[in-house]
């Protein structure tokens, strides 16, 4: 009585062939729908320490002020995750205050080579994330959905930023509308790229945020459309 209790189900080997069949057959079928095309080749792969202007506005680059930029991953992970890393340093010259210019850019958005968020890459370089915000940068191309992070290093170092993610032809916040852009760029057939945008201030400011949107609106509007495109995506065509 107890051997039949506890004796183990019988799979009838028909049927666990045909499951593993089923099984091969999906996974064959995912191979077959993913995207072949690369939205980066419809749109030209761009390259954006050529394409960022160096002086725009107020604001003008300075050359030898990056050792304070932090990197959005470890070194081993540059070259799987990005096609291209920029940082650039600016001053503003009316006020003398330093803003740090980030930008990661890789061709191909699967589920392994997606772009890292200062959420994941600063407290992993030793900082701490204080408080996040999400914030609408006002333009006059059109409204970008961004993050706003409080971030510390020890007593000594304040970095706010300001950040957001460029999907394709979309800008979105989180990695739930990421996806959604990446699954409707692939319903349209293409592999999208993407771009992480990253400005920051080292400061004490009680107001630090309202430079940096500053920044954002002099930059988009010191370049040429089809740069911008590569920056905010297609909303303002």
């Amino acid at each position: 009585m107890n051997a039949m209790l506890f004796s183990p189900p019988r799979i009838k080997l028909g049927a666990l062939l045909a499951a593993v069949a089923i099984m091969a057959g999906s996974v064959a079928s995912a191979e077959l729908l993913k995207p072949r095309k690369y939205w980066a080749d419809v749109i030209g792969e761009p390259h954006y320490a050529k394409l960022v202007p160096t002086h725009f506005g107020d604001w003008e680059e300075m050359p030898y002020a990056l050792k304070t930029v932090v990197n959005p991953v470890q070194e081993e992970n540059l070259m799987r995750l990005y096609s291209e890393t920029f940082a650039r340093a600016y001053v503003h010259r009316p006020t003398g205050r330093r803003i740090m210019l980030s930008i990661a850019y890789g061709r191909d958005q699967s589920n392994d080579t997606q772009l890292h968020t200062p959420e994941a890459c600063y407290p992993s370089q030793g900082f701490r994330v204080e408080n996040r915000t999400e914030h609408t940068v006002p333009s006059r191309f059109g409204p970008i959905e961004a993050v706003r992070l409080m971030t510390t290093m020890g007593p000594r170092r304040t970095e706010p930023l300001t950040f957001f993610v460029r999907v394709g032809d979309g800008v979105a916040r989180g990695s739930r509308d990421r996806n959604l852009l990446r699954i409707k760029m692939a319903l349209d057939g293409y592999r999208s790229d993407g771009m992480l945008f990253r400005v920051s201030e080292v400061t004490r400011q009680a107001q630090p945020f309202e430079l940096q949107d500053q920044f954002i609106q002099d930059l988009l509007i010191s370049m040429k459309p089809d740069d911008r495109r590569r920056i905010m995506g297609a909303q303002d065509l």
